[in-house]
């Protein structure tokens, strides 16, 4: 059962991946065309110069945040046992990532370091700052870094259901800047009907469609916790303002019936098991 749903997530993760990189691909060929129209590579130049960045910084933060470098796993927490296979498969695929790390570094310094640089490759600053903004907001491995930062700007609209804002606000995003290119390049070009044909289906429809799903999912998460009101200043100055669930502080609580406050998701995760107050187990209906 397990292995059929982490075969899922697994399909589930790939289907997104790819279906994020061909939205990457459709709007930097958009960028292509309003930005630099005749030189036709730079958005699968600029493509895979993003791609590149990601990976290093994602392999440089694994290894700063990274608190067991022996290449030694053990069968379980509480054993001193050795598994030998796991420890050689270990080893070899920390090998493995290091040699890729070295070569993609080595390889963005001889091609992007240089001064020679890349013939075809003359992007405007503006094309540079438009189309990385996109790629960071767009990529998988980017979004997970979203929630935080919602978090960090402390807005109760958001209510702590920031892990399930960040699709929502991201595939507004996406429509929005796709159909203003789209619109630029119809605009200036009556020629690209193909392209814009593929990017208004693929970045605009499809992500229109993707955005609903997220929403009722959102919309759904929140009717479980919109019957309970927010907390006031005073109330969360009064009560030290922490969550009793995850004994973080509060800008933003909600308060039960039985004046026990959390924060909304926190709330929600409880209420989802059992419709009871976290605290005093008095019976939330």
């Amino acid at each position: 059962m397990n292995r059929e749903r982490r075969n899922r997530t697994e399909n589930f993760h790939r289907t997104e991946a790819m279906s994020s990189l061909i939205n990457q691909i459709m709007f930097f060929m958009l960028c292509d065309r309003w930005f630099c129209p005749q030189e036709k590579l730079t958005g699968l130049y600029a493509l895979l110069f993003y791609n590149v960045i990601c990976y290093l910084l994602l392999y440089t933060q694994r290894l700063v945040y990274l608190q067991d470098i022996t290449p030694i796993v053990f069968v379980s927490e509480h054993s001193n046992i050795r598994h030998l296979a796991m420890t050689a498969t270990k080893v070899m695929l920390e090998f493995t990532r290091a040699v890729t790390f070295v070569i993609t570094g080595v390889f963005m310094l001889l091609v992007f370091g240089l001064e020679q640089g890349l013939e075809h490759f003359n992007p405007t600053w503006y094309y540079i700052g438009i189309t990385a903004l996109y790629f960071t907001l767009t990529e998988r491995t980017c979004q997970e870094q979203i929630p935080s930062l919602l978090t960090y700007l402390k807005c109760e609209k958001f209510d702590s259901l920031e892990s399930l804002w960040t699709p929502v606000l991201v595939r507004v995003f996406s429509s929005v800047a796709s159909g203003f290119m789209i619109l630029l390049v119809f605009v200036c070009s009556h020629e690209d009907w193909i392209l814009l044909t593929a990017a208004s289906f693929i970045n605009v429809y499809m992500c229109a469609k993707d955005l609903d799903q997220h929403w009722q999912v959102l919309m759904k998460e929140r009717s479980s916790i919109d019957k309970y009101r927010y907390a006031s200043r005073q109330e969360l100055t009064d009560n030290d303002d922490v969550c009793a669930v995850c004994l973080q502080d509060m800008s933003c609580a909600r308060v039960t019936p039985c004046h026990h406050m959390f924060h909304g998701d926190c709330l929600r995760r409880c209420l989802r098991e059992r419709p009871l107050c976290p605290m005093c187990k008095y019976v939330l209906e």
